[in-house]
C-alpha cells in the first residue's frame, strides 16, 4: 500500500516520496484551457494548497513529477513559465502590519529571481516583480489563502478592515493594464469570498470556480476515487475492524462524505479520509484540526437560531454576502465548511437547500456549541449527552428533567446576563431552548424543532427506536404546554409510526431561571 500524505501539501514531496496522490490533473488541464483568471473557495484542509503546488510544478516544467498521471503525455513541457507563488498562510502578519509582511515576502521572492525590487509599497513591488519576470515569459501568479489575514481577525473589526484594505490595494495590481499583458495565469484560493474586496468588485475577469458546474470535483475525493485509489486501504481497514467492505464504505460515507458546491457532485473531506486510514479509527479529524473557540462563542453572542440551519433554503445572493461587520451566522457556517448545499431546485430563481455535510461536522459542531452554551467542559458535556441518550431510550423522563435542571443550575445569572443584554424572559427562554435543542440532537435519535403540523408548530420532537416524544416548553406551568399539545392534536401526525407516543410538557419558572414543573402523558397508539 502507498503511504498516505496526511497533512502534506507539497506535490513534490508527495511524488518523490511515492505517497498516494489522487490524480486531479485532468481537471487542471481542462481548467487551464478554459480561462486564465480564477478564484476558488473551499474550506480549510480541503486540498487548496496542494492544488496550487501542482500548478506550480506544471508551469515550472517538472515533467518528472507527473510520470503516470493523466496530464503527463498531454502537457507541452517545452514551455516553462516564471511562477510567483504566495501563500498567506506563511506570512507573519500577526506580529507586524500585513503591509510589512508582504514587503518582506516580495523582497525574498525578488531575490530568488535574481532581482532587487525598488518599490516602496507592496503594490509597487508586486507590479515590479511581474513586469521583470514578464520580460522572459508570461507569468503564473498563484495566491493561496488570500483571505487568511481577514479570517484571523474576524473578532477584531478594526484590524480585519485594515487587512482587507491592504489586500484590496495589493490585488489591484492584477487589473493594471501594463501587468495584464504579462500574465499567463492568475489562480487565487481562499476559504471565503468577502464582499467589497477589490479582488471581486473590480477584477471583473476573474472566473469564480467555487460553484462552477464543470469543476465541482476539482478538490475533495469522489466516491469513485475513494474506491479506486484507496482500495487496498479499504480492504485492510475492513479486515482490522472485522466488517465487510460494504459496511465500512457505508460508515465512511456517513462520517466524511456530503460536501457539494453545486448540489450534484458530492465529495469526501480528504483530510479526514487520510487520517482515518492512517489511524484506523473514526474520529473528528477535520473539525478538531482548526475549529476555534471563537467560532462557537460568536454564535452564542449573535444569538443565532441554531435549529434553523439544517434544511434552510436560500437564494443565490446568499453566497455573496459575507461581510465582517455584519456577519450572518448561516453565511459564516457555509463559507467555513460547516454547512453545504444539499439540493438545488427551481430555475428562475434557483433555490438552495443547506445542511450539515456529514456526521463528523454535525456532531462535533453541536457538541462544542452545547459545551459553550451549557458552560461545561467538553468531557462533562459528552458524559451528559450519553446520560440523556439513556433516558430517552429507557423512557426515564424524571432523570431527563433532573439532568437538565442540573445544566440550567450551572448557567449562572451572571454568565447569562453577559449574552442577554436585557432582563428578558423571552431571551433567556430562547437560550435554554437552544441548550435543549443541542442536547437532543446529540443523543443520536431523530430530532426536529419547530415541526409544522396542520394546526401549529411543535417545539420539539425526539424519536428513538421505540418512542416518540412530543415536547412543548412554556414559561409558566406545564399544564399550559400539555393543554396546547392536546388542543392542537400534535400527536396525530405520529399515530402511524408504530411507536409509543408521549406528550411531554415542560414549564420554566421565571424566578428560578430553571425548570419549574413538567408533565408526561402517553398517547394510545393507532392499531392497523
Amino acid at each position: 500500500m502507498k503511504r498516505l500524505p496526511a497533512g502534506e501539501s507539497s506535490f513534490q514531496k508527495i511524488r518523490e516520496g511515492d505517497q498516494l496522490y489522487v490524480d486531479k490533473t485532468r481537471h487542471l488541464y481542462e481548467l487551464l484551457n478554459f480561462d486564465d483568471y480564477y478564484f476558488l473557495s473551499r474550506p480549510r484542509r480541503f486540498g487548496k494548497s496542494l492544488t496550487v503546488s501542482v500548478l506550480r510544478a506544471l508551469f515550472e516544467g517538472r515533467k518528472d513529477l507527473f510520470e503516470g498521471l493523466w496530464i503527463h503525455d498531454r502537457w507541452d513541457w517545452t514551455k516553462t513559465y516564471p511562477v510567483i507563488s504566495l501563500s498567506f498562510n506563511g506570512l507573519d502578519y500577526k506580529n507586524q502590519p500585513l503591509e510589512h509582511a508582504l514587503l518582506r515576502e516580495l523582497d525574498i521572492q525578488g531575490k530568488n529571481f535574481g532581482t532587487q525590487l525598488q518599490g516602496n509599497t507592496s503594490k509597487e513591488k508586486f507590479k515590479e516583480l511581474i513586469l521583470h519576470l514578464g520580460q522572459q515569459a508570461k507569468v503564473a501568479v498563484l495566491i493561496d489563502e488570500y483571505d487568511k489575514p481577514i479570517n484571523d481577525f474576524l473578532h477584531d473589526y478594526e484590524q480585519s478592515d485594515a487587512n482587507r484594505d491592504t489586500l484590496g490595494n495589493f490585488f489591484g495590481v492584477l487589473k493594471d493594464n501594463d501587468v495584464v499583458d504579462h500574465l499567463r495565469l492568475v489562480f487565487i484560493t481562499g476559504v471565503s469570498k468577502f464582499y467589497k474586496v477589490t479582488l471581486f468588485s473590480e477584477l471583473n475577469n476573474l472566473t469564480d470556480l467555487t460553484q462552477h458546474p464543470k469543476f465541482g470535483t476539482l478538490l475533495g475525493i469522489t466516491q469513485e476515487e475513494l474506491e479506486r485509489d484507496f482500495a487496498e486501504h479499504i480492504e485492510h481497514l475492513a479486515a482490522e475492524m472485522a466488517v465487510t467492505r460494504e459496511e465500512l464504505l457505508a460508515k465512511i460515507k456517513h462520517w466524511y462524505n456530503g460536501y457539494t458546491w453545486d448540489g450534484r457532485n458530492f465529495v469526501y473531506n480528504p483530510f479526514s479520509l487520510l487520517h482515518l486510514f492512517n489511524s484506523g479509527e473514526f474520529d473528528n479529524y477535520w473539525f478538531t484540526s482548526g475549529t476555534t473557540s471563537w467560532l462557537v462563542r460568536k454564535f452564542r453572542d449573535m444569538k443565532a437560531d441554531i435549529s434553523s440551519f439544517e434544511g434552510m433554503t436560500v437564494g443565490r445572493a446568499f453566497f455573496d454576502k459575507f461581510e465582517v461587520k455584519n456577519l450572518d451566522p448561516a453565511v459564516l457556517l457555509y463559507q467555513t465548511g460547516y454547512l453545504t448545499i444539499k439540493e438545488v431546485y427551481g430555475t428562475d430563481p434557483k433555490r438552495y437547500r443547506l445542511g450539515y455535510p456529514n456526521h463528523e461536522v454535525h456532531s462535533s459542531l453541536l457538541l462544542n456549541l452545547f459545551q459553550e452554551y451549557a458552560h461545561t467542559p467538553v468531557s462533562r458535556a459528552s458524559e451528559t449527552i450519553w446520560k440523556l441518550q439513556d433516558t430517552l431510550v429507557l423512557h426515564d423522563l424524571p432523570t431527563f428533567i433532573s439532568i437538565f435542571k442540573g445544566i440550567f443550575a450551572d448557567i449562572s445569572n451572571r454568565m447569562l446576563k453577559q449574552y442577554i443584554e436585557e432582563d428578558s424572559i423571552t431571551l433567556w427562554e430562547a437560550y435554554y431552548q437552544t441548550v435543549i435543542y443541542l442536547a437532543l440532537n446529540l443523543t443520536g435519535g431523530e430530532v426536529a424543532c419547530e415541526v409544522q403540523t396542520n394546526r401549529g408548530y411543535i417545539d420539539a420532537v425526539a424519536e428513538t427506536d421505540k418512542y416518540v416524544y412530543i415536547m412543548e416548553f412554556k414559561v409558566g406551568r406545564a399544564d399550559e404546554a400539555m393543554r396546547q399539545m392536546k388542543d392542537m392534536g400534535y400527536h396525530e401526525k405520529y399515530l402511524t409510526r408504530g411507536k409509543e407516543i408521549t406528550l411531554f410538557g415542560v414549564g420554566f419558572d421565571p424566578e428560578l431561571r430553571n425548570i419549574g414543573d413538567w408533565k408526561e402523558e402517553r398517547v394510545e397508539m393507532q392499531r392497523t
